[in-house]
């Protein structure tokens, strides 16, 4: 998924981040749905992205991959 298909698919870059967590080195976008909101990591010079719910301190991960494969995994949850 490129930037767009990102935008497209509803996720959007987070206003704040708190501290103590592991997303300060690198972007984070939020997706919000029914069930809760979706957290999409992107690393500073990582190749691998990781996509999670539940809170920022205590999360879920369900993906860690390339963006490219990130297409499969967003169709199954969303």
């Amino acid at each position: 998924m490129n930037r767009e298909e990102l935008t497209q698919a509803g996720f959007f870059p987070a206003d704040w981040i708190p501290s103590g967590t592991r997303y300060l080195h690198g972007e984070l976008l939020v997706r919000m749905t029914r069930r809760g909101s979706l957290r999409l990591f992107i690393p500073e010079g990582g190749n691998e992205v990781e996509l999670s719910s539940g809170s920022l301190f205590e999360h879920v991960v369900h993906y860690i991959g390339t963006l490219e494969g990130l297409t499969a995994m967003l169709v199954q949850l969303l």
